[in-house]
């Protein structure tokens, strides 16, 4: 009991050092257009994109279907930021508002949620032409919090008084040979001052104090080691148990308790049972990581049902509305480094019968079966070679994402409510995974393995 005890305030103080050091780093005012880093801009408003194929921005487990543009402001007294945007073709986008000192979402809308401009059609929403040339949108960021009624088509971007707001435009799965804004740009802003007065381009930048100050929040090497190398766990493996399985995201403490034992992963959610997501979660998605390591087998086998989504990728003209608005799995690091290698979306994986069955081989290049293959009915998912980025070449996460589930689906992550039943409440949807080796998978043949 005394260790529980003493590893849970070690823990804390952990956690309270690295929120204090990303709180430093998002209070501090910068002038305008500031970007230390050399981020990527679209204007002077906007950072980005971000995306995983540049290390530069390849923070925060970005997918690799996915782009995000950042924006970072002080909106005046009494003045309205509007954003004028347009429907990508893509399969989702949304805005969604953080807390600027850990990423942390504090509101959201989904493009499924904004109203279109007047004579414009919102291309996101099932049986609507998704080729309509009028898809326009507006909407408002407020600095306040959220009330009990929302306004229609506003974003409440509320942010401390020695804050920056902070706002994500996201964009999901852009049609096949669109970039990654769906062709479409990204959001305009635009400034209206408590008179009237309407501020757009660097006149509204300056009025803002816009700036491209974003600084990648991993956990700090040392704190990380400090936790692969637990008293009782195995450093070579930790936190991977022989079992491969999938585990909801909770809350950044949760996660670093499972390098720890399990009574300690127990005391852990028993004292903070919440969901608080971090990282610039989207809001509309819920998460669940797997800790892989080689050493239980160079090749990871993963088996389940796979949600209906709309299909979109191939820039089809209406869509029918799914389970989900997007499922994929990625290969990513770990928190010493927030970076993502590669990932498979929902379209990109082939399915079997009724039941939507579909097998998934992650593994090293070198070590890839040749009959992990689409033509076999097997879609193979790279690991990265770096592992996790921290030394442990043979260690490493795979991350899966729900967004948006319909009302009727009760197996997505988002219905997951403890550490422990997301296998009984996701049932078939939940991905199931085995290690195994090259050449055994190989002797399964083609096109049975994987069926």
């Amino acid at each position: 009991m005394m260790m529980v005890k003493k590893s849970l305030v070690t823990l804390a103080l952990g956690l309270f050092a690295f929120a204090a050091l990303n709180a430093q780093a998002g209070a501090a005012l910068v002038p305008d257009g500031y970007n230390p880093k050399g981020l990527p801009t679209a204007g002077c408003f906007w950072t980005g994109p971000f995306t995983a194929s540049r290390d530069l921005t390849n923070i925060a487990y970005p997918g690799t279907e996915i782009a995000y543009w950042g924006a970072k402001f002080r909106t005046p007294a009494g003045a309205v930021l509007k954003l004028h945007g347009k429907y990508p073709h893509a399969r989702y986008s949304s805005l969604n508002a953080y807390e600027s000192s850990g990423g942390t979402p504090t509101g959201s809308i989904s493009d499924r949620q904004i109203r279109p401009d007047r004579g414009s059609v919102n291309t996101s929403l099932p049986g609507k032409n998704r080729k309509a040339k009028k898809r326009s949108w507006t909407v408002r960021v407020l600095g306040t919090a959220a009330p009990q009624n929302p306004g229609r088509n506003t974003l409440y971007a509320e942010s401390a008084d020695d804050e920056y707001q902070d706002i994500l435009y996201r964009v999901y799965v852009p049609d096949k040979g669109r970039n990654y804004a769906g062709g479409t740009g990204i959001p305009t802003p635009e400034l209206v001052l408590q008179d009237g007065t309407v501020l757009k381009g660097k006149a509204l930048c300056q009025a803002i104090n816009s700036n491209h100050n974003y600084v990648s929040n991993p956990l700090p090497l040392p704190l990380y080691n400090s936790l692969v190398n637990w008293p009782g766990k195995d450093p070579l493996t930790n936190p991977a148990p022989a079992n491969f399985s999938f585990v909801k995201f909770f809350n950044l403490n949760l996660s670093m308790a499972r390098y720890k034992t399990d009574a300690e992963f127990d005391a852990t959610w028993q004292a903070n049972p919440v969901e608080q997501g971090t990282l610039y979660a989207n809001n509309d998605a819920r998460y669940m990581t797997g800790a892989v390591s080689l050493r239980y087998g160079k090749v990871l086998v993963i088996k389940g049902s796979m949600p209906t989504t709309p299909k979109t990728w191939h820039g089809n003209r209406r869509t029918k509305a799914g389970q989900l608005a997007e499922w994929d799995m990625c290969s990513i690091e770990s928190l010493a480094t927030t970076k993502t290698h590669r990932c498979l979306f929902d379209q990109q994986i082939p399915v079997k019968g009724k039941k939507r069955r579909y097998t998934i081989v992650a593994s090293l290049a070198g070590d890839r079966p040749k009959n992990a293959t689409r033509k076999c009915g097997v879609a193979w998912l790279a690991f990265d070679p770096d592992g996790d980025g921290a030394g442990r070449k043979d260690s490493q996460l795979l991350l899966t994402r729900n967004v948006i589930p319909s009302r009727g689906f009760k197996h997505a992550v988002q219905n997951v409510t403890t550490p422990y039943n997301a296998a009984k409440i996701m049932g078939r949807y939940y991905p199931r995974g085995s290690y195994t080796s090259k050449s055994a998978f190989q002797k399964l043949g083609c096109p049975k393995a994987g069926l």
